[in-house]
């Protein structure tokens, strides 16, 4: 027993040490402002991260107001320089050759998904985006429209209760996001075939993705052993890793028993078609192999599970703060003829042409995306020493950008009070804003891959509800907040639903 204690006091002393002498190299300041670190913990403590008094993106809008538009913040012993500026943004995102995807920006997902394309840089990132990047074109995505109608009407069919306060909206659109990216990515119904027992794994895998990546200050390797020795994490992995087998042998025997020379329409069907076990880095391989299409099939639930379902609860909450906003888009869809009447006991029929045609909604769609703090920035590291805005940037050193920071600044939203849910921004002043002052999927060769789907997705959703005759009000309780984990959601929802007709007389 004092072997193990003397052991394990020795690898905790190493431990400190190492995170010590790392901050203590990289302590240069570059001639920046920011708040002191502390040993260990760096900023996460002090700017009330760890203690859940702030998020992320509060922590940067406030060092933003007391130390200028370039400042230093410590991720443990992770040392970033912090641009606001879509200035900044622009340029660090044209120089591609300088700048890459940083680990910071998925601290530890490599623990957890080390194939996924959202961690992979350099030939392997390349081979797997030839392959990821067409499986996500809007011309493929909008063939699968009806299928996202569907799950919405089923959402609203068997979630939604009429003129009851809903508190439990957040896992409801959990709910809804994770059965379209069943359909469309994989042709598996997860609503059916996803009850409370199959549920847990998902959400358990989303958790430990959350705490492995807030853990990020400390040594890799205990992050190893925690998820290691983790059985609860290790029995949940591998139920997900056995779905995502059971999903890969129903697309490998359809193909066999189909025309092979059939165009892949959805995710998995890209994916297998692209199977080879001997594929590499080299500049002839191609393919992926099936530990790498699992990784990606876990990226995907996760991105469906957390991002798409934070940005449809933001807008339920900003809904219900504005009611004008959601009579203006029901006077929009009445004016194309889409919205359902007292006298006509059917839901019309949305097509992409009619959706591209509601320039409000479209509005709607982008306010959401700009003011909800799904992602309060991205990183990229240094690839050679350079110079950004008079900013001396090492090599190997962590550039984060603060896209909400950019969402939000005075400087470059003129419309009304850019802290303020205003839709019609982008029908007159702010029509025109910076192209790099909302940027809701990044930008640059490492923007988001599944921005096409993410997009058509929210702006159906926010349509096909206005279009049911739903009306979200506010409440007492509707107070807000931010709740952080992959994604950002509201901390503390209740919305009261009505709903204009009895649903059961609705003919879709």
């Amino acid at each position: 027993m004092s072997v193990v204690i003397g052991v394990s006091l020795l690898l905790i002393a190493f431990s400190l040490i190492y995170v010590y002498l790392k901050q203590r190299l990289k302590s240069k300041s570059n001639g920046l402002p920011g708040e002191t670190p502390q040993i260990l913990l760096g900023n996460l403590w002090n700017s009330g991260l760890l203690t859940n008094k702030q998020t992320l993106h509060e922590v940067f809008k406030k060092y933003q107001c007391q130390f200028g538009d370039k400042f230093l913040f410590w991720f443990g012993s992770e040392q970033c320089i912090v641009f606001s500026l879509p200035e900044h943004i622009q340029a660090i995102f044209f120089e591609r050759q300088k700048f890459e995807q940083s680990p910071l920006f998925l601290p530890n997902f490599d623990l957890i998904c080390p194939a996924s394309t959202l961690v992979l840089t350099g030939a392997r990132w390349k081979r797997h985006t030839r392959i990821m990047i067409p499986t996500f074109k809007r011309a493929k995505m909008i063939q699968h429209l009806d299928t996202i109608v569907n799950c919405i009407d089923r959402f609203i069919d068997k979630t939604i209760k009429h003129n009851q306060v809903h508190t439990n909206l957040v896992d409801q659109c959990q709910t809804l996001t994770m059965h379209v990216i069943g359909l469309i990515g994989f042709d598996y119904d997860l609503h059916n075939n996803y009850d409370k027992a199959s549920r847990i794994p998902f959400r358990e895998f989303v958790f430990h993705a959350w705490l492995i990546m807030f853990t990020g200050m400390l040594p890799q390797w205990m992050n190893r052993l925690f998820l290691k020795l983790n059985w609860k994490f290790q029995g949940h992995y591998n139920k997900i890793r056995q779905l995502t087998h059971k999903l890969v042998q129903q697309e490998l025997n359809n193909r066999n028993s189909t025309d092979t020379d059939q165009k892949p329409k959805n995710l998995i069907a890209s994916l297998v078609s692209a199977l080879n076990e001997d594929a590499n880095d080299a500049q002839t391989s191609s393919g992926l192999t099936s530990n790498e299409i699992f990784d990606e099939i876990i990226t995907a639930i996760v991105a469906g599970f957390e991002t798409t379902s934070s940005a449809v609860s933001w807008f339920i909450f900003f809904a219900s703060k504005n009611p004008d906003v959601q009579q203006k888009i029901k006077d929009e869809l009445k004016d194309n003829d889409l919205l359902v009447t007292e006298d006509v006991q059917y839901v019309p029929s949305l097509t992409p042409e009619k959706l591209d045609a509601l320039e409000y909604c479209e509005c709607v769609t982008k306010e959401v995306l700009r003011l909800a703090p799904i992602a309060s920035g991205t990183t990229r590291i240094a690839l050679c020493d350079t110079t950004i805005n008079d900013v001396f940037v090492r090599q190997g050193q962590t550039v984060l950008l603060a896209l909400q920071n950019a969402n939000t600044d005075r400087r470059y939203w003129h419309y009304g009070d850019p802290q303020k849910f205003q839709p019609e921004r982008f029908l007159y002043e702010d029509k025109n804003h910076h192209p790099y002052a909302f940027i809701p999927f990044g930008g640059g060769h490492r923007a988001c891959l599944g921005r096409e789907l993410a997009w058509l997705e929210l702006k159906t959703i926010i349509v096909r509800l206005m279009q049911r005759g739903i009306t979200f009000e506010d409440t007492p309780k509707n107070i807000g907040g931010f709740q952080d984990s992959v994604a950002c959601f509201p901390k503390q929802m209740a919305v009261k639903i009505l709903i204009k007709q009895d649903n059961t007389e609705i003919l879709t």
